[in-house]
C-alpha cells in the first residue's frame, strides 16, 4: 500500500479532526478528488486525493483526531496484494511524504456510509446538496443529512434546515438525583474550534504573566452613526505608533521580543462553535471602507466556516469588543506569542463635571491586558494614555 499522511492544513497546525469521509474502502478515486472533510482549529477543509487509485485503508472514523504527518488514507498498489484488516507495519518505501517511519498499528473499522455529494457510489440513495461546513455542523448535531429536505436554492441544505432537524431529534438524558429531583444534561466533547480555544487558554494560563489596567474614554463628542469599531481600531493604530512595544511577540525560550512596525490586528469574534480571531494585516495602511468590508466578510465567513486559514494567523495585537454583549471591565486573555489585548466594555451614560457644571456623557470603558514578562507597567500605561487620547480627540 501507498500511505498518504495528513498534510499541514495551516501554519504548523498539530492535528485535525475527521468530520466526514467522502469515500470508503474499495472506491476508485481521481486525482484531486475530495476524499475527506477535516476540521482544523478554525476551519473545515476538504482534503483532495494526491493520486488516482483504489482506496485500500482509511485511518480513522469521524470524530477521530489525526496528527499532522500521521497516516490518513492508503492506496492499493497494482500487482501487490492489498493488506488485510490485521494491523501490519507500514514501511518508509510505501510512504508518500511521510514524516513517521517504522511500525504503525492501524485499525480495522470500515466506514459503511455511502459517499454523497462529491462522488456518489452505487449505494448512495440520493444526491445531497450541502457545503462541507454544513456537513460538519450536521455531524456535530448528529443530524442525518439524507433525511433533510433542503430549503435552499436547488434543494440545497441550509444551516436553518440542519438546526431545525436537530431540534426535532434532540434527546436529553435524565440523571436521577433523588426520588423527587432529576437533572437534564448533555455531555459534549470539545472538538474543533472549542478544543483549540481550550488549549490556547491553558497555554496562556501556564505561560503568560498577565496584568490588566483599566480606564474610561469620554466619547460624548462622537457624531451619531459613528462606526465605533473603526474608531477603536484608529485609536489602537495611534497607540501602537506612540508605544510600539505592545505591538509585539515574545519568545519565552530565548527571552526575546520582536517589535513590529506593521500592525496585524486580531479581532475576537464570538460564534456558536467557539471563539474565532481573524486577523486584519497592515491595518495602518487600510481605509475605513476596507476595514469595515473585512469585518463584515469575517462575520459571514465565520458563520459558514469558510474563512481561509491564513487569515486566522499572524496577529501582533488583539482586540475584544465584549461590551457589545455585556460587561464594563475585564481581564482579556493574552495568547502567546502576542503580548497585549485591548478590551472594550459597554458604552454607558455617566454624569461628569464639565466647566463647573454636571452633564451626562457617553463613556467607553477600556481594559488593557499585557504580558508583564515583555512589557513594563510604564509602557502599558503610555499605550493606554495614547489610546484614550485618540478616542477623545
Amino acid at each position: 500500500m501507498k500511505v498518504f499522511n495528513l498534510p499541514d492544513l495551516g501554519e504548523g497546525l498539530p492535528d485535525a479532526e475527521i468530520k466526514e469521509w467522502y469515500v470508503k474502502e474499495g472506491d476508485e478515486v481521481a486525482i484531486d478528488q475530495p476524499i475527506v472533510a477535516m476540521e482544523t482549529a478554525k476551519a473545515v477543509v476538504d482534503v483532495p486525493s494526491p493520486q488516482a487509485g483504489k482506496i485500500a485503508k482509511m485511518y480513522g472514523d469521524p470524530g477521530d483526531i489525526i496528527e499532522t504527518g500521521k497516516p490518513l488514507i492508503a492506496f492499493a498498489v497494482a500487482g501487490i496484494e492489498t493488506q488485510t484488516a490485521t494491523a501490519k507495519a507500514v514501511t518508509a518505501e510505501a510512504d508518500m511524504g511521510a514524516t513517521v517511519a517504522g511500525k504503525i498499528e492501524v485499525g480495522d473499522t470500515v466506514i459503511q456510509e455511502a459517499a454523497t455529494g462529491i462522488a456518489p457510489t452505487q449505494t448512495a440513495t440520493k444526491a445531497v446538496k450541502i457545503i462541507p461546513a454544513l456537513r460538519a455542523l450536521a455531524t456535530k448535531l448528529k443530524v442525518d443529512v439524507n433525511s433533510i429536505q433542503g430549503s435552499g436554492p436547488g434543494g440545497s441544505i441550509t444551516k436553518v434546515d440542519i438546526e431545525s432537524a436537530a431540534q426535532k431529534t434532540a434527546v436529553k438524558t435524565p440523571l436521577p438525583i433523588s426520588s423527587a429531583t432529576t437533572v437534564n444534561f448533555e455531555t459534549v466533547a470539545l472538538r474543533g474550534v472549542r478544543r483549540s480555544m481550550a488549549n490556547a487558554m491553558a497555554k496562556s494560563h501556564a505561560e503568560v504573566v498577565p496584568v490588566t489596567i483599566v480606564d474610561d474614554a469620554d466619547i460624548n463628542h462622537w457624531p451619531e452613526k459613528t462606526d465605533i469599531t473603526y474608531r477603536i481600531i484608529q485609536a489602537i493604530i495611534a497607540a501602537c505608533e506612540t508605544e510600539p512595544s505592545l505591538n509585539a511577540h515574545f519568545d519565552a525560550n530565548k527571552l526575546e521580543r520582536k517589535i513590529f512596525s506593521n500592525i496585524n490586528l486580531g479581532l475576537a469574534l464570538d460564534s456558536a462553535d467557539g471563539l474565532f480571531v481573524p486577523v486584519m494585516h497592515d491595518i495602518q495602511n487600510q481605509s475605513a471602507e476596507k476595514i469595515r468590508e473585512n469585518i463584515d466578510r469575517f462575520k459571514t465567513q465565520i458563520q459558514d466556516r469558510s474563512i481561509p486559514q491564513e487569515e486566522l494567523t499572524g496577529s501582533t495585537i488583539q482586540l475584544s469588543n465584549f461590551g457589545m454583549f455585556a460587561g464594563r471591565y475585564a481581564n482579556p486573555v493574552v495568547v502567546p506569542p502576542g503580548v497585549a489585548i485591548v478590551g472594550i466594555g459597554g458604552i454607558r451614560g455617566e454624569v461628569v463635571a464639565v466647566d463647573h457644571a454636571f452633564a451626562l456623557h457617553k463613556i467607553m470603558p477600556i481594559s488593557l491586558t499585557f504580558d508583564h514578562r515583555a512589557v513594563t507597567g510604564g509602557e502599558a500605561a503610555r499605550f493606554l494614555r495614547a489610546l484614550l487620547d485618540a478616542l477623545q480627540q
